[in-house]
């Protein structure tokens, strides 16, 4: 009698769990490379913006400007590789700190996470401090490029072996390689930066009417000129190349 035991209920070849991780990272490569699947979603995007999509969620009942994807892309990133401190630019209305700390639990690491804006509104600091996960987060309020921010940083991330960093504040060019220049250099060997917004760059021109950034501007572009003139870091592809509807495109970095 044949055996079965590799046939699903509907009689489907069910691969093990080596063929099936070779299966997956052959499909999240051509994924990556499908230029036009990428635009795509990108034209998926624009048009969800219109409903201001990025707006629409929650973590914990705290808003969370995060797209979907990208918070299933952190969550398999956290599980990987376990930060043992958590650095975020730009806390907005905190969400995106609860999930930090969230992810962090998950993993069974004790939460550690700074969150750093140029100004923390009262709903914000309110929302993290009443939040039955809001512990192990702190804030700070201070430009993400000044020199306050980079000590605040150097003595946060003190002794720890590996870090996060988020760059989600303002998006325009020389802000966001500001904040490489500043921060990034005080990340360990093997840590990562997580860029957010490097779709502004692939968004129609004049896209974000009334803001200071755009094509040519925005931190896709700082993200090219860091990786420029730092050859310390390099593209993390199997992240920034992860999502199909994301916002960190090629915007994942590691120190080497």
């Amino acid at each position: 009698m044949a055996d079965n035991s590799d046939r699903s209920s509907h009689g489907d070849y069910v691969p093990d769990g080596g063929e099936f991780a070779a299966q997956r990272a052959s499909w999240r490569e051509s994924l990556g490379a499908d230029g036009t699947l990428r635009q795509q979603a990108v034209d998926l995007q624009v048009a969800a913006e219109r409903h201001h999509y990025t707006y629409q969620w929650e973590w914990a009942g705290v808003p969370v400007i995060r797209i979907p994807d990208d918070v299933m892309v952190l969550q398999e990133l956290f599980w990987s590789y376990r930060p043992e401190r958590v650095v975020e630019t730009g806390v907005a209305r905190g969400g995106s700190m609860l999930l930090n700390a969230s992810l962090m639990r998950m993993c069974d690491l004790e939460p550690a996470v700074l969150g750093i804006d140029h100004k923390l509104y009262p709903h914000t600091t309110t929302a993290l401090r009443e939040h039955p996960l809001g512990g192990g987060v702190d804030l700070l309020e201070a430009d993400s490029t000044s020199q306050t921010a980079v000590e605040a940083v150097q003595r946060f991330i003190d002794g720890a072996e590996r870090v996060v960093l988020v760059l989600d504040s303002n998006h325009t060019h020389d802000h966001v390689l500001g904040e490489l220049e500043a921060l990034a250099p005080l990340l360990p060997t093997g840590g990562l930066v997580l860029v957010a917004d490097t779709l502004v760059e692939e968004f129609p021109e004049g896209h974000y009417e009334g803001r200071p950034w755009d094509r040519g501007n925005n931190p896709m572009t700082a993200v090219n000129a860091f990786l420029e003139a730092h050859d310390d870091f390099t593209r993390a592809d199997e992240w920034g190349r992860r999502a199909l509807v994301t916002e960190f495109r090629d915007g994942i970095l590691r120190r080497r």
